[in-house]
């Protein structure tokens, strides 16, 4: 496969569950792929349009793209792949300035005015993931840019591993684990909480979503009563499931355990904060699965420094990696998870049939099945997506 040096780049940490899953080697400088067609006459010749990059990808993808390309393999795609990934607005437009589709992974990675400014002739941004922290919906629709994620990935795995810390929480699992670690077994009972029956507490979930009730599903069975908050929440969805829908303060001040399923925006930064932690019982548990930013993770640490709350279980923070000397490392009340929630075998699979499956989508001139600006109005006029089921 031919390969054109572009231009220099930066390196980007890319988000923790997409990045185990790809492979772990790097080239150095921009890779250009292309994709060649053989001619009648048995010459081959270079195939410009249309272009997709992939403006962030984790190492050596041009060795682990065959799903993604298998989708749109007969459609003579240019894929350019950045190498190294794009970190700045300069980055990506350098690679992606004339790109049809530009597809990302990265938490961090900025699609802004600028860069969406910058976008020529790309019709669609395609996220690997769900949160679009760092995507600004208004800018992609002033520019008639559709923009996308994977809004079906790694649903089940968070909901598992939700289900997982707040038993791992009920039952402080971490103390008693890592006090035998250091086999300290009789400073076990006196440093542990009271511990009360699952099915005499109430649940609440802040976010009712897709990830929110399947977290409801898994729980309503063992808990005395679930609650959720979402303005947007589905109430037939929620009279299936059994679960009562809440205003928010009345959830905080009644739940004993607060599972939070938003996504980052910025109606939701800081949702959590001192005047919600507050309203909540002193013995009530906090756990967070969806993004750092949602909670005021100062406040949080003087709640659980004060014994405001009982305690917290956490998969995502404010700045990640989580530093040495944060103070949540040293909690025994604290169950900690290095943001590896979504991660599984199948959701890394799904995720990249999923893409694959939503670029080709859009090349063949239809919708793609999850559109993050509704209002968008294209650059080209789209049929409505088909129905389609990933092969997983």
């Amino acid at each position: 496969m031919p390969l054109v040096h572009v231009a220099e780049g930066h390196c980007q940490e890319i988000e923790t569950a997409i990045q185990w899953l790809l492979a772990e080697n790097m080239n150095g400088g921009w890779q250009r792929f292309h994709r060649t067609t053989k001619k009648g006459n048995g010459e081959t010749s270079m195939s410009t349009r249309p272009k997709v990059v992939f403006v962030d990808a984790p190492p050596t993808m041009a060795d682990s793209m065959e799903i993604e390309q298998s989708y749109w393999d007969d459609l003579d795609v240019e894929l350019v792949v950045a190498d190294p990934p794009c970190r700045t607005e300069a980055d990506i437009l350098a690679v992606a300035h004339d790109a049809d589709v530009v597809i990302f992974t990265g938490q961090y990675t900025p699609f802004n005015e600028k860069v969406f400014a910058g976008l020529a002739k790309c019709i669609y941004v395609q996220r690997y993931g769900i949160g679009m922290d760092s995507v600004d919906p208004e800018a992609a629709t002033r520019h008639n840019i559709i923009v996308g994620n994977a809004a079906n990935f790694c649903v089940l795995e968070v909901a598992d591993h939700t289900a997982a810390l707040i038993y791992g929480i009920s039952r402080q699992i971490g103390i008693c684990d890592r006090l035998l670690h250091d086999g300290a077994w009789g400073e076990v009972h006196s440093r542990m909480l009271p511990i009360r029956r699952m099915n005499k507490q109430i649940l609440g979930l802040i976010g009712f979503g897709r990830i929110g009730q399947q977290v409801a599903l898994r729980m309503r069975p063992v808990m005395g009563k679930v609650i959720a908050y979402d303005p947007f929440a589905n109430e037939e969805v929620a009279a299936t499931l059994d679960v009562e829908l809440w205003d928010l303060e009345s959830l905080l001040e009644t739940s004993d355990y607060i599972s939070v399923h938003t996504p980052l925006m910025p109606s939701t930064r800081h949702l959590v904060s001192h005047a919600q932690i507050i309203k909540m019982k002193r013995t009530a548990y906090l756990i967070n699965t969806s993004r750092g930013g949602v909670l005021k993770e100062d406040d949080l640490i003087w709640a659980l420094q004060e014994g405001r709350i009982a305690g917290a279980a956490l998969d995502v923070f404010d700045e990640e990696p989580l530093v040495p000397d944060n103070p949540l490392r040293k909690m025994d009340n604290v169950l900690l998870t290095p943001h590896i929630a979504g991660r599984s075998l199948h959701s890394a699979r799904e995720v990249r049939h999923a893409v694959g499956h939503t670029v080709a989508t859009v090349l063949r001139g239809h919708w793609p099945p999850h559109v993050f600006n509704a209002d968008v109005t294209p650059r080209k006029d789209l049929a409505p997506a088909p129905e389609w089921d990933p092969p997983i």
